[in-house]
This record gives C-alpha cells, structure tokens and sequence, in this order.
C-alpha cells in the first residue's frame, strides 16, 4: 500500500516565473506543469460552448483560448529546453511509476488547444490537432508499453492519473473531424474507450482497497470525471446523439462522478496547494461542456443548470489556482526537487 510514493509528483515546487528558471531550477521543471495548459484550455472550449448554447460573452472563451497557447508556448519551449540539457533527468521523470502517467498531458493540452482554437484559427488548429495526435499516440503506446514491461510498476503505484495516457486518446475526436480522416478519430475514440473500461476496476480497486492517496496525489480523484464526460462528447461528435443509450449512459456516469467528487470536497479544500491541484480543472471543464450540450439538445433543463454551476465552480477555481500558481512562481517554488 502506498502511503509516500517514491519521488512523487513535484508538488512543492517554484512555479512558473518559468522564464526566469535557473539551470538547476529547469532540470525540475516537472511535465506536469502542462495540466496548466489543459485546465485553461478546456476552460476556454466550456465558455465557448456557453457562449453557444447560452448567448455568454464568446469573448471569455476567446480570450481563454490564446491566453493557453501562450502558456503552452512558453512551457513548451521551457521544457524543450530541459531535454537538451537535462537529459537524464527527462529519462528519470519518463519512467518513474508515478510521473510516467502524467507525461501525456503535453500532448492533450495540444490537442485542447486544436479544439479552443478551431473556429479562431483553423489553420493553426490543424497544425496543432495533428501534432498532438502524433504525439498522443506515440506517448500512448510508450506509456503502456512501460506498464506492460517495467516490472518496478505494481498495483501500489496505480493512482487516478493512470487515465490520462488513455483519456487523451477519446480527446483527439473532439477536433478530429474537423482536422482529419473520421476514421482517425474512431481509432482514438475506440483505443481511449476501451483501455478506460479496462483500467476502471484497477483504479477503483486501489482507491478502495490499497489505502488513502498521499496528499499530493488526491487532487487527481477528480480525474474519475473527465473518461465518460469527455467520451460522451466524442460519441456526439463522432456522429451520436444525446438521446442514444450510450451518451446517456456516459453523461450520467460523468454526472455521478461529479457528485462522488463533491461529497469528498471537505477534505480536498484543505489539502496544500501543488501543480497537481490543476487536475481538477479539466474534468471540470470536460463535465461543464457536456452537461450543457446535452441541454441544449433537449436531455433536461437540469442538466442546463449543473453545467452552468459546474462552468461557475471551474472558472473561479482556475481563477484562484492560476493566481495561487503566479504566487508560486514568485516564491520559487515549482521547481524543487522532489522531496523524500
């Protein structure tokens, strides 16, 4: 049972005054500074669709959506960084049993930033979509294939995060259709979809079974949302509808996950702050997105309204995060190394 994973996720860590990162400060930039890009992001597509389905500012979205490439930009050239020279350091973070499933969030935040920016920026949007693919698939197989060899890896290190590397796979749909072949996108869509269901039991398992998560990784319980909420929009978007079996069934169980997340939200508030606190953005905004597109399409009013109280509770939580990780930067402390 795990209580400190080895060398867990950089959670104490100096933040983003990224640019100003010290050598050995870059050598622990942790990659799961990206979960920044993937919350603004999927942040930016829920105001867009409240901007469609609900007439608010479509400016919000807009501004949300540049405003998460130009923090892609710069972690991504940070990061970038850190490989040329820091190598080691990479290798370590790439196939430590903990960090390893947080290493595509480089990935989906691309693709996030494909599907913000598809009306703004097509161009930009399909150079972004198919590079996020790309690398979506190739980190995917990686991730697995690590699982799958690495005999360091046991049922002690499973954790919710696990469903990031698979998660990224039902993303790719969203912007798919519009960017490529729609065969591409159910080739996503199916991989992301079936290895979900496969890895559901195991996390559940360890979370009921294997003990409480240490601190610094309970932040990524709210990740149990983001698999049935995003696949439901991936099956609408692929050509279902919100009245089929199979949306209802995933809308529902996302709507069930958002209330299980809710009921442990006394004790998540008090946990400290750490990049990993990021994790309950996306999901958030993944549920947001959906609850209020199945109203628009005549599920409910009630849907319409708990996205629009998921679409308040993720905005001022991005809010006071981005704010509290500007605050990070400021004292220095994102990029630490990781405590014993």
């Amino acid at each position: 049972m795990v209580t400190t994973p080895p060398a867990t996720l950089t959670t104490r860590s100096p933040g983003p005054r990224l640019p100003a990162a010290g050598p050995g400060r870059l050598e622990h930039l942790p990659v799961t500074v990206f979960a920044v890009v993937m919350g603004l992001g999927g942040t930016a597509v829920a105001w867009l669709r409240a901007a469609d389905f609900l007439g608010a500012p479509a400016v919000i979205g807009q501004v949300l959506a540049w405003l998460a490439l130009a923090v892609f930009a710069v972690l991504a050239l940070l990061y970038t960084t850190k490989v040329a020279r820091h190598r080691p350091a990479v290798r370590a973070e790439w196939r430590h049993p903990v960090k390893l499933a947080f290493v595509p969030t480089g990935s989906i935040a691309l693709v996030i930033l494909s599907l913000a920016l598809t009306d703004l920026a097509p161009p930009l949007a399909a150079v972004l979509w198919w590079s996020g693919a790309a690398a979506q698939l190739a980190l995917t197989l990686d991730v697995l294939r690590t699982w799958i060899a690495d005999p360091r890896f046991t049922v002690d290190h499973v954790h919710p995060a696990w469903f990031i590397p698979v998660v990224g796979n039902l993303v790719v749909p969203l912007a798919g259709v519009a960017h490529g072949p729609v065969q591409l996108a159910w080739f996503f869509f199916s991989v992301g979809l079936v290895y979900w269901l496969a890895l559901l039991p195991l996390v559940l398992g360890r979370l009921v079974l294997g003990g409480m998560l240490p601190a610094r990784l309970a932040p990524t319980l709210a990740i149990l949302v983001a698999p049935p909420a995003v696949a439901a929009l991936a099956w609408v978007r692929l050509g279902g509808h919100w009245s089929d079996p199979a949306a209802q069934i995933l809308l529902n169980v996302a709507v069930f996950q958002l209330l299980l997340l809710s009921v442990q939200s006394d004790a998540l508030r008090r946990l400290p702050f750490s990049l990993a606190s990021w994790a309950y953005t996306f999901p958030l905004a993944a549920a947001t997105a959906a609850l209020l597109a199945a109203g628009h399409a005549g599920l409910g009013d009630g849907y319409t309204w708990l996205g629009v109280l998921t679409l308040a509770v993720t905005s001022l939580l991005v809010t006071g995060l981005g704010a509290r990780t500007a605050l990070a930067v400021r004292r220095g402390e994102i990029c630490r190394p990781d405590q014993p």
